[in-house]
């Protein structure tokens, strides 16, 4: 069995040698052949190849694609110039006779105001939808509205709007109470020994309640506080005491009066100056507003903030936060409720509706 093996294993290394052979004899014409075909391929010179009879065609052709052409109207007013094989953009809105170009900028048209038609194809976002401006592109829980409002990116989830841009107002709570100067104990010219008296009125669960103030003099401090109980309890100091000639506008005639003013020692309106000509028609009402805040944000939602008018606040909602950069400053004559910040060196404001009535 070994010496058969053996031989099994000559005649088969005798066979590779042949066949090893033969194959170099064959590279050995072929490239005979092809100097023959080609006799420029080996020599000192190259070849010419044949012309290509469909080549001015193709020339025509390919210029013809890559040119522009004039998009005309209805759908654009003035005709703009498009890509061949680049798609334009056409939008169908309810209430529009003809398709909006979203990418001709001279078009008048808004699919969703105030967001330009071009935001739509320079972030790639789908307006088709009637909600497309309160969908969420990044999942950074900002709309595109609200990333549109303050230019930030609609396609980055790192890129979102401050916190305050999910600031909601839930109510605007109003309190109105009447403060008058109603009596003195001046004869003639005010004298340093003269006492003054003040009321205060305010309707409370449909019910009048009164307070008045004890017979004080101005300039003394605590003693010179207005009110010992009611709504203004230890808010007002009576500061000073004038008497003054004018003319009055309803006979022309000139008369004399005395004028107190008042000014707010409590609370966050702690400064204002309050000026009260004396009798019960001279009155001066006092607005104060507390605004009912929200955070629609990832889980703030359930959370509520009242603040009083000129009162701060952080957000997230922090009663015990060191710096609260917002302040609650005002309500607008339209009913909204003014929010002020500085940001970047530069003051800020904001103005929100409120979502259900004032009371």
């Amino acid at each position: 069995m070994a010496n058969l093996s053996e031989s099994y294993d000559k005649a088969a290394l005798v066979f590779s040698l042949l066949v090893a052979l033969g194959l170099g004899a064959l590279v050995l014409m072929a490239k005979g052949n092809v100097s023959e075909d080609f006799p420029d391929a080996t020599g000192g010179g190259r070849a010419k190849a044949p012309g290509n009879p469909n080549e001015d065609l193709y020339k025509t052709t390919t210029t013809e694609i890559g040119s522009k052409v004039v998009l005309e109207g209805p759908v654009t007013e003035k005709g703009r110039a498009i890509e061949n094989f680049v798609g334009t953009p056409l939008f169908l809105k309810d209430g529009v006779k003809n398709p909006i170009d979203l990418g001709d900028p001279s078009y008048k048209e808004i699919v969703h105001k105030p967001i330009p038609n071009q935001w739509w194809l320079d972030h790639r976002i789908d307006p088709g939808w009637d909600n497309s401006p309160s969908l969420d592109q990044d999942g950074d829980g900002f709309s595109n509205r609200e990333e549109f409002d303050v230019k930030t990116d609609p396609n980055d989830p790192k890129s979102f709007p401050g916190l305050i841009a999910k600031l909601q107002c839930v109510q605007l709570k109003k309190r109105v109470f009447r403060l008058t100067y109603s009596s003195d104990t001046t004869i003639g010219e005010i004298k340093a020994a003269d006492t003054f008296k003040f009321n205060y009125e305010e309707i409370v669960n449909k019910k009048r309640i009164r307070a008045s103030s004890e017979n004080i003099q101005p300039g003394k401090g605590v003693d010179s506080n207005v009110f010992s109980k009611g709504g203004a309890q230890m808010r007002y100091e009576f500061k000073k005491i004038e008497q003054r000639k004018f003319i009055n506008p309803r006979n022309n005639l000139q008369e004399t009066s005395n004028f107190a003013t008042l000014e707010d020692v409590a609370g966050a309106k702690k400064g204002d100056v309050i000026e009260l000509k004396k009798g019960s028609r001279n009155g001066v009402n006092v607005r104060d507003w507390t605004a009912v805040l929200r955070l629609a944000a990832i889980g703030q939602e359930a959370n509520e903030l009242q603040v009083e008018e000129r009162g701060t606040f952080s957000l997230p909602f922090d009663p015990n936060a060191a710096k609260k950069p917002y302040t609650f400053a005002a309500v607008s004559d339209a009913g909204f409720a003014i929010i002020e910040w500085e940001e970047d060196g530069e003051a800020k404001s904001m103005e929100l509706q409120p979502a259900s009535p004032s009371n």
